[in-house]
């Protein structure tokens, strides 16, 4: 009697075209999603660089979940030759999207910086073209010689970023400098008031959503090697670099009871003593 099978092989293969189209509709969905962000198009932009690369990494989970299903459609049925191509040409595009989330993490530190930097800058430079006018309409107020020399200074200084109109306020020129010097002092705190520097809070939270978001794109760059996978290789790109890396780790250290470099080849030493083809019985 023939043992029951949870799927027959045409079931199996509606279930493999299924998983096929749901991983290409999460595809759609994070185009869209992505693209609906960086609409209009400002690379230059600090803040649109932020909000783009927040977009990427926040939704990145669609694209690896449909990536996923794509790897687990091709396994369900092996023998469809076009769910097979598109797996393999799809984890080719995920080395792409590897290289763009460890370029995400650079270019997230940057923004956020650049960001708090502007702010501290925006500052400094109203602080500076305050002071300065107020310098300027002190040391005119102080150096007049009549009344008339007064108004005629000041009248050469006005600006809308002061919002200062004096008037004449029928006294002696000392007492009208004194009172239009009190006047400036009013306004200049008032000024003052009103060019507020990012609290410390507003520079944490920066700072710690971009620490955040770069760690969560390295995560997500690590997790885009495993479905990713090179032309002709068989095995993900981040075993690949692994495998790389400690062979290349290994061949750096010297062998054991040795001082320096090992001087024959370090594949050589890989095989067993019995496949040694120099070994004489």
């Amino acid at each position: 009697m023939a043992s029951d099978t949870p799927f027959r092989p045409s079931e199996t293969s509606v279930l493999a075209d299924r998983l096929s189209v749901f991983a290409m509709a999460l595809f759609v969905i994070y185009g869209v999603r992505v693209a609906a962000t960086a609409i209009p198009f400002r690379p230059l932009d600090t803040l649109w660089q932020l909000s783009i690369s927040s977009a990427l990494i926040e939704a990145a989970a669609i694209p690896l979940v449909g990536l996923g299903l794509l790897h687990l459609a091709a396994y369900l049925d092996p023998d469809n030759s076009a769910l097979v191509r598109r797996k393999e040409a799809l984890a080719r595009w995920a080395i792409l999207a590897v290289l763009g989330f460890l370029l995400l993490v650079p270019v997230q530190a940057l923004a956020s910086w650049s960001t708090v930097a502007t702010a501290r800058a925006r500052l400094t430079t109203q602080q500076t073209t305050a002071n300065r006018n107020f310098a300027l309409v002190r040391e005119a107020i102080s150096a007049a010689t009549s009344l008339e020399d007064l108004q005629a200074r000041l009248q050469s200084l006005q600006s809308p970023e002061l919002g200062i109109r004096f008037e004449n306020l029928g006294l002696p020129l000392p007492e009208t400098k004194r009172q239009m010097l009190i006047r400036l002092n009013e306004i200049e705190e008032q000024v003052k008031t009103r060019i507020i520097a990012p609290p410390p809070e507003a520079i944490e939270n920066v700072a710690s959503n971009a620490g955040r978001l770069m760690a969560t794109s390295f995560v997500y760059a690590l997790a885009f090697a495993i479905a990713a996978q090179r032309r002709g290789q068989d095995i993900p790109l981040l075993v690949e670099l692994l495998t790389i890396w400690s062979v290349r780790r290994q061949a750096g250290r010297p062998p054991r009871g040795a001082t320096g470099a090992p001087d024959g080849d370090y594949f050589a030493q890989l095989a067993p003593p019995d496949d040694d083809p120099t070994r004489t019985p």
